[in-house]
């Protein structure tokens, strides 16, 4: 990727900042969005993908007529392009991908997931978009290893992954305390997954010392690792005890356990597979 002159001069570098989006970015997803949506008019196209537009734009507060002539159109473009970059709310514009991708088929999804993640990354945002949704995590790493431990073959454990990075990701109301119950629920669902225990004999704390019986050697340092990962989360005052008490859970607390989880069961199918 190319990195222009003010960049690599450190001439228009804030450093990424969270709650934050600038003009610029903005401007370039609506250009793009304007480009895929508006910008070739072809009205029995829209008789099939009015709804969606429609939909997308009520929910978002922007009124909306049926396009029946590019004059209706451009006056439809113009109400969203004026909601989008007049918007007093950072997050209006993450608001309105989510919303738009909602309505897309799977290779549209794919494409324009993709050119909102370059613009993203060209201009710097602590955002990146995964699975429908902006999450405020900005190393591509990261990003491919929670998408990698939310794609198993294990259902279960797909499923607490994404629920992990659906409640961490939500800009309104973060839920980080069910954030990392989930992603530490992940851990204990692939553990279990290996060595084959359920009912009361299934937690974490008991699977992940039957991994080697299983043919998964971890080394002792990383087992007593997650044992002290699964207390954490498991004691009196900790999250999965269910204490209202517990009130400590931050951003970064469950940033570092959806990555940290993520990567744990990556490691474990790896070792698993080669058993």
């Amino acid at each position: 990727m190319m990195t222009y002159f003010s960049r690599r001069n450190g001439y228009n570098d804030d450093g990424i900042k969270l709650e934050c989006v600038s003009k610029e970015l903005i401007g370039r997803i609506w250009a793009r969005f304007y480009q895929q949506e508006f910008d070739i008019y072809d009205i029995l196209d829209w008789k099939g993908y009015t709804t969606g537009i429609e939909n997308m734009m009520i929910e978002m507060g922007v009124s909306y007529e049926f396009p029946e002539n590019s004059i209706i159109k451009q006056k439809n473009a113009k109400r969203l392009e004026d909601f989008i970059l007049n918007s007093k709310k950072w997050f209006t514009i993450f608001d309105f991908i989510e919303k738009y991708l909602q309505i897309c088929d799977k290779g549209k999804v794919a494409s324009m997931s993709s050119c909102f993640n370059r613009i993203l990354q060209e201009e710097v945002s602590a955002y990146r978009i995964l699975d429908n949704l902006v999450v405020p995590i900005t190393n591509e790493s990261e990003l491919a290893t929670i998408k990698e431990a939310k794609q198993t073959r294990y259902d279960n454990v797909n499923i607490h992954i994404s629920k992990a990075l659906s409640l961490y990701a939500d800009r309104k109301k973060p839920d980080y305390e069910n954030s990392i119950k989930e992603s530490i629920s992940a851990v204990e669902a692939m553990c279990c997954i290996i060595t084959g225990l359920s009912g009361h004999s299934a937690t974490l704390g008991k699977a992940i010392t039957k991994l080697k019986d299983n043919g998964v050697h971890i080394h002792t340092s990383m087992e007593k690792a997650f044992s002290a990962l699964y207390g954490y989360t498991n004691d009196e005052h900790g999250i999965r005890h269910g204490s209202i008490d517990f009130t400590g859970a931050n951003a970064e607390d469950a940033k570092y356990m959806l990555i940290t989880c993520s990567a744990f069961v990556n490691y474990l199918m790896e070792k698993w597979s080669k058993g």
